[in-house]
């Protein structure tokens, strides 16, 4: 699956640095206006998907196997935006210049929430008789950090790389597991988690 470019909705952005309900400052706009106009051009998107095995696997947990056994299909997705974002906003943070270097970190996660709904839609239009039935991620309650390894381990790629904790680098990379079936998830993962990001 290719992804060339990410469309950013600047709304969503002024929403994570807290305008959702208050107008930002013309000088913040600008701002965000500035980097959306070149955000497609340091990102490195990269998608990798895989079908697991729903019986045979080495995830740990009981929400997961009882998610699996729920299902007809499951699938272990990794994705990056890659390294340059974040070299831009360490140059950014570096040099006083706090506000832009905020700015490109949230657009960094508008940008990740776009590849995650093309995905979907990906595996949707590829499996037309079944729905999205869960959206798993490590760290999750009922999914240990630890998993984040264990999705890892089916791509192991150049790409990518994952340290003794878990954390993977590029750090805007997010591990995920997909399971499909009849039943369909009405609730997003935002919906769903109690920290409401804004």
């Amino acid at each position: 699956m290719n992804i060339d470019n990410v469309y950013i909705d600047k709304d969503i952005v002024l929403k994570f640095l807290g305008y959702g309900k208050r107008k930002a400052p013309d000088s913040i706009k600008k701002i965000i206006d500035e980097e959306i106009l070149n955000i497609n051009d340091i990102l490195d998107i990269k998608v990798f998907i895989k079908e697991i095995d729903i019986k045979e696997n080495n995830f740990t947990g009981s929400y997961i196997i009882k998610c699996f056994e729920s299902s007809e299909k499951a699938y272990s997705i990794l994705y990056t935006i890659g390294n340059e974002i974040d070299k831009n906003i360490n140059y950014h943070m570096s040099n006083n210049d706090m506000m832009r270097g905020l700015v490109l970190d949230k657009i960094g996660i508008v940008a990740l929430d776009y590849i995650n709904e093309n995905i979907k839609k990906y595996l949707e239009d590829n499996n037309p008789n079944l729905n999205i039935s869960h959206e798993i991620y490590p760290g999750d309650k009922e999914f240990s950090i630890e998993n984040q390894k264990n999705i890892y381990n089916y791509f192991k790629n150049e790409y990518i790389t994952i340290n003794e904790y878990n954390q993977m680098n590029p750090i805007k990379s997010i591990a995920m597991v997909i399971c499909m079936g009849s039943c369909k998830n009405l609730k997003s993962r935002c919906e769903n988690c109690a920290n409401k990001c804004f």
